[in-house]
């Protein structure tokens, strides 16, 4: 879904969560679509801007704590209208219900373990920083010398990632992001070898990361992979309904199927961790 090609302009996404506004280079969206359609996620707490986390009780109007304060600034951030109180008043459950229905959650105004998931992506995805849990993570494609500039990156259901003069096969292999099993080959949109790997321990434990366009895969479905193992190229040519070798890489929302998200529904938080990665060397 992505084709080398020269980026037209670059947006400044709020809070340095460098977005790229490439033009659209998918064939079409791949997969399947699907999007959650239930509430918050999981994180344990203290303080301070990217550090902060959103504790694991269920928070409601009326609430009080240091969880409660980071809830606002968050909200506060990404536009949603709250004020930075300390005490989750009126403001604050418009807010979280406006957040809750635009992430296709339940519209409960109160936050539990699936809104809480949601809001911590989309917190780490605006701030630019690498999410907590994501450290032992590798780059998905390697060698890093075959992969395109991230100017050439853009958002789809995951992130398209070309590759340097449609480098592809054993040239471009993809490995694992991090430690988990092979659960599925094969998905509607994106070729009958792409692999969804399940995500075996830390902060996305049990969430599918898919790797689209794939071809061929190289370890069997039930497989338990680590960190860097190969397991598929970069197809070569279209491979499922794309225009060019890539790397469609995307991760399931939180209580959400295998695969795939809504278009752009996860794709904020895969760009900041693919941007710390390919930074990072990793």
């Amino acid at each position: 879904m992505a084709r080398l090609r020269p980026l037209a302009t670059t947006a400044v996404i709020a809070l340095a969560a460098v977005l790229f506004a490439v033009p659209a280079t998918s064939a079409s969206t791949g997969g399947t679509g699907a999007t959650s359609s239930s509430g918050g996620g999981q994180g344990t707490g203290s303080p301070p801007a990217t550090q902060a986390t959103l504790g694991s009780r269920q928070l409601r109007y009326g609430m009080r704590g240091p969880d409660v304060t980071p809830l606002q600034q968050w909200l506060k951030a990404m536009r949603y209208n709250a004020r930075v109180t300390g005490r989750f008043d009126g403001h604050t459950r418009a807010a979280v219900r406006r957040f809750q229905r635009d992430h296709g959650l339940p519209v409960i105004g109160e936050v539990g373990p699936l809104t809480r998931a949601a809001l911590t992506d989309a917190h780490f995805a605006q701030s630019g920083t690498a999410p907590a849990g994501t450290d032992s993570w590798v780059f998905p494609i390697r060698p890093r010398s075959v992969v395109a500039s991230p100017s050439y990156w853009s958002p789809d259901q995951g992130i398209d990632v070309p590759t340097n003069g449609g480098t592809c096969g054993s040239q471009a292999q993809e490995v694992a992001i991090t430690d988990g099993t092979i659960v599925q080959e094969g998905i509607d949109g994106f070729g009958q070898w792409s692999p969804i790997l399940k995500v075996a321990s830390g902060r996305y434990a049990g969430r599918y990361i898919y790797y689209g366009h794939a071809k061929p895969a190289l370890v069997p479905v039930g497989t338990f992979v680590h960190a860097g193992q190969p397991i598929a190229d970069v197809g070569y040519g279209a491979v499922g309904i794309s225009s060019a070798p890539h790397l469609e890489i995307g991760i399931s929302a939180p209580g959400g199927p295998r695969c795939c998200p809504g278009f752009g529904e996860t794709a904020p938080l895969v760009q900041s961790i693919l941007l710390y990665l390919y930074r990072h060397h990793r």
